[in-house]
């Protein structure tokens, strides 16, 4: 008989934490997962507990205030609030609890995310042209973006009297030891008085990957005389620095810039992603982006860049049969494999390690010689589909585990697998794997305006001289580009947009101002960077839309997606569409801005 996976709110890594809080005095410290499986799993001394433990809860908007009444009795705190999603902070001990919290549906861990011009203003995109006829510069629109920050002394982010162009920078941070986050923020003021030399505003982009983006999207290009101005140079500009890349912290950062914004409208960038969890749309930080999206208020979400790697697996189920998912360790330290199977079928599930052993997916811990791992088959509360979640730490290099699932009936029979690693290895799945479906989280959410990468240019200036990659042809989708559709098979991404190669301005002191692999990459005057990604191509739609709502402030994400399917170019290159890799075809500027609804 088919095992009948466990059902609870609480997600695989919130359920180990429950189970470590619960046990008796001088068992392991109580950390999330993923710190467990860095430490704990490969028998490190435990960090100390934490008095709380940040997660999102997923709650029926009805009893939204009862939730959080709830969690405030448990000695716990509300972050940030609104319809049917809270980020909280709870002690740990009460995650055993959180069944009795009213409204409850899921609760969720923080999930770790991964920060996925000139010519693209040219034919690429046809902007330049178009802007002679539609004058727009975004005045009046906010901007905004959670990423790895915004270097606010580069003079693309400041007025032409040396003022800052930002109204909000803040600084979220996430406290490993105590496991809890805090939200700094700094006003004009503030930023106007760091400029100057007083102040202490941190560092703005110790990466680089945010100041790339926001100037894409609305730098106003005054360290290059204009040359690499942004979409919208003329709109407001709000950041949010999230350390690590937090989901939890997007959260807060949307709502955040959406309530600043006031009565105006505003388009959030958001260039980062996951594969942890359904691709279907329920998942907190998809919630969220569903319901503060609206008329005037547009989220934008980069597809990935996973397209050509082997992070996805797809299977088929038989009834009497087994489906064997193999999936290859590149990662000593953390892997995960998290395995969807649809409502109705009936499946039992056992992990094989390399010597054939099985054991099966009871949420235990398991130590072999081939590395530490836990195991957790469960029900999901929201879209009721049956979700495994395999960690291992400690694996060895190139060994191949399996994930077994015999089917003992068969309603639906496809199944999903994603794969990640704290290393970001992308070759994690053999025979099975599949390109199609890499579309991370968030951008797998119907309200959200998913971007592809297409390729605007192949050679760019250089300190050494002019860079080129001749093999790759211009107009072409990129190689790295994620695919669609969705699990459930939703139309995305929506648009391909310029994202290889974009010239746009480098943070100072940053990662990619500083690390040897990124020099080569730097424009002469030291001031800009070349690099690509469905990064680059989401703030450059992100950007694109602040021009929109400038003249129609009030348009819906439906509306905009509407206007992007209808005036898509589409050529021998795209094909027929809907494409999995093109979406509706290449982002057209000029028909878009001369569209008339």
């Amino acid at each position: 008989m088919a095992d009948i996976p466990r059902r609870t709110v609480l997600d695989a890594s919130l359920s180990s934490l429950a189970d470590r809080a619960g046990a008796p005095p001088g068992a392991r410290g109580a950390v999330p997962l993923q710190v467990a499986t860095t430490r704990d799993l490969l028998g490190e001394p435990p960090l100390p507990s934490p008095e709380r433990v940040s997660l999102k809860l997923l709650v029926a908007e009805t009893e939204a205030e009862a939730s959080q009444a709830w969690v405030e009795g448990q000695g716990g705190q509300v972050l940030s609030s609104r319809a049917n999603v809270l980020v909280a902070e709870l002690p740990p001990e009460a995650l055993s609890g959180l069944e009795g919290c009213p409204g409850i549906r899921r609760a969720e861990a923080p999930r770790q995310l991964q920060a996925n011009l000139d010519e693209a203003r040219g034919p690429a995109t046809g902007l330049q042209a178009a802007l002679q006829s539609f004058p727009l510069d975004g005045q009046g629109v906010v901007v905004g973006l959670v990423d790895t920050g915004l270097d606010w002394r580069h003079p693309d982010f400041q007025n032409p009297n040396g003022s800052s162009r930002l109204e909000l920078f803040a600084h979220a941070h996430f406290d490993q030891a105590t496991q809890r986050s805090t939200f700094d923020q700094f006003d004009p003021a503030a930023l106007d008085a760091a400029l100057g030399g007083g102040g202490a505003v941190p560092q703005g982009d110790p990466m680089g990957h945010g100041t790339h983006c926001a100037s894409i999207a609305a730098g106003n290009g005054l360290a290059s005389n204009g040359r690499y101005r942004g979409v919208a140079p003329g709109a407001a500009l709000m950041a949010v620095r999230s350390e690590p890349l937090l989901d939890t912290h997007t959260i807060w950062g949307i709502r955040r810039i959406f309530e600043l914004a006031g009565a105006r409208p505003a388009v959030v960038s958001l260039s980062l992603g996951s594969h942890l969890g359904p691709h279907d749309g329920t998942t907190a930080i998809e919630n969220v982006i569903a319901r503060e999206s609206g008329p005037g208020r547009i989220v934008v979400v980069a597809a990935g860049n996973e397209g050509g790697d082997r992070i996805h697996f797809r299977g088929e189920l038989t009834a009497g049969q087994e489906l064997v998912i193999p999936v290859r360790i590149d990662d000593p330290s953390f892997q995960f494999v998290d395995v969807w199977v649809v409502r109705g079928d009936e499946v039992s599930v056992l992990i094989e390690t390399p010597d054939g052993a099985q054991h099966p997916a009871d949420g235990q811990e398991v130590r072999t010689v081939f590395g530490t791992f836990e195991a957790h088959f469960q029900e999901d509360p929201i879209n009721r589909d049956q979700n495994l979640t395999l960690f291992v730490a400690g694996g060895r290099r190139n060994h191949i585990w399996k994930i077994r699932l015999a089917a003992a009936r068969v309603v639906h029979g496809e199944v999903h697998a994603w794969a990640g690693s704290n290393n970001g290895s992308s070759q994690l799945f053999g025979d099975g794997a599949d390109s199609d479906f890499t579309v991370g989280m968030p951008g797998t959410e119907e309200r959200a305006v998913t971007v592809a990468s297409v390729v605007s240019k192949n050679r760019f200036e250089t300190a050494q001289g002019v860079l080129s990659t001749p093999g790759l042809a211009v107009g072409g989708l990129s190689p790295f580009s994620s695919r669609g559709p969705t699990r459930y098979g939703g139309l995305k991404p929506d648009i391909a947009a310029p994202g290889q190669y974009i010239t746009a301005a480098l943070a100072g002191g940053s990662e990619m101002a500083t690390q040897p692999r990124f020099l080569q990459r730097h424009d002469p005057s030291g001031r800009y960077i070349s690099i690509q990604g469905t990064s680059m191509a989401t703030p450059f739609v992100a950007g694109l839309i602040a021009l929109l709502l400038q003249r129609e402030p009030r348009l819906t994400p439906e509306e905009i997606q509407q206007r992007l399917r209808i005036t898509a170019r589409r050529d021998a290159q795209t094909g027929r569409v809907w494409d999995r890799g093109w979406g509706f075809g290449k982002l057209d500027a000029a028909a878009l801005l001369a569209y008339q609804g």
